[in-house]
Parts: structure tokens; C-alpha cells; sequence
């Protein structure tokens, strides 16, 4: 079965008719480290559930300086969701860092699946909260919390991230140099 759909069908239920349906209208994508799977600047025009390989979702402000907000992996989406949702230009990057495959859902396929898959416009809303809520969370943790303890909770929650991306790209998401980042790296 499509991991995709398991992930959905696990949420609520999603008839074999259904499922057969989906994988109709879904493909699976391969994509080389350092290529954008949806670009700053333009409307992001497909959601891919990450099979494999991770992304950094990245903000470049006027003068070009980088920010990384979060990375996803395994097992997540990688979308511009505003974007996607609302059809307007993104104001962030997904890039992948490492070489991915995800399994993409079009903008028109999502639009037939919420006509077509009874159940599929509330796993949507649920996954949407879900995520809203975890990046959130993200958020108010950046703001308040010191260097190690920001470090010590990416290694709690997404060890594959410390492993597989480069120390200057978790540098840059948690705000801090790659110096710093080695001290911390040394004390832990």
C-alpha cells in the first residue's frame, strides 16, 4: 500500500474504492540534494510525504540572509502549506538537503480528492492542526530557550537530522554559529 494512504487511512477511514482512486492520481518524485521542491516567490503547486530524505524549509530576507524555520523528514510533508492552500507566491523554500523521494499530491489532485474522498478534506484539517500545533510549539521554543537546550531537543526529537545534515545548516536553524554549535556538540 501507498505510505501516503496508510498515514491517511490511519487518521480516518479511506474505502478500497477510495484508495485506489488516490493512487491514480499520485506519483512518487525523486529529488537531488540542494533541488527546491517548492520555491520562494512562486505559488507552491504540490504537497510530497516525505518516503525518504530530508528538506529544509528556508526563508532568504531582502538582503539575502538565510533562515532556516524547521527541516522535515521521513514521515512528514514537505509544502509551502500557506501557499499551497491560498495560491499565492510562497515566502519560503523547500530544498532538499539530502537526495528525497516523496510522493506528491498535485494541486488538482488534492482539489479531486476532496471531492471524491469522503473523509479526506477532515484528515487534511486534522494533519493541518497537527502540524500547526508542533510548529508552534517549534516557535515559542526557539524564542525562549538558550543554544543547548534548543540543541538538546532537535536531538531528542529528530536524531536522523543531527546524523544526515550539515553542521552549518543546524547552526543556522538554531540561530547560532557552527562554533558555537561545536561547543555545545563537545559538552553533549
Amino acid at each position: 500500500m501507498n505510505p501516503l494512504i496508510t498515514i491517511f487511512n490511519s487518521i480516518l477511514p479511506i474505502s478500497e474504492e477510495e484508495q485506489t482512486f488516490m493512487k491514480q492520481h499520485l506519483f512518487t518524485e525523486t529529488l537531488k540534494k540542494g533541488e527546491k521542491y517548492c520555491e520562494q516567490g512562486k505559488i507552491c503547486t504540490k504537497i510530497g510525504f516525505v518516503i525518504e530524505g530530508i528538506f529544509k524549509v528556508v526563508k532568504v530576507d531582502l538582503e539575502g540572509n538565510e533562515y532556516i524555520p524547521y527541516f522535515t523528514s521521513e514521515g512528514h510533508f514537505a509544502v509551502a502549506m500557506e501557499s499551497f492552500s491560498d495560491k499565492t507566491p510562497s515566502d519560503e523554500s523547500v530544498v532538499a538537503i539530502t537526495d528525497c523521494t516523496v510522493v506528491t499530491i498535485t494541486n488538482s489532485a488534492f482539489d479531486l480528492f476532496e471531492k471524491e474522498v469522503i473523509n479526506f478534506s477532515k484528515i487534511i484539517h486534522l494533519l493541518k492542526e497537527k502540524a500547526f500545533i508542533e510548529k508552534f510549539k517549534l516557535k515559542s521554543e526557539m524564542l525562549v530557550d538558550d543554544a543547548e537546550t534548543k540543541y538538546a531537543k532537535l536531538l531528542l526529537r529528530q536524531p536522523s537530522i543531527i546524523q544526515r545534515v550539515p553542521q552549518n545548516q543546524i547552526a543556522l536553524f538554531l540561530g547560532i554559529t557552527p562554533h558555537t554549535l561545536s561547543r555545545i556538540r563537545a559538552k553533549i
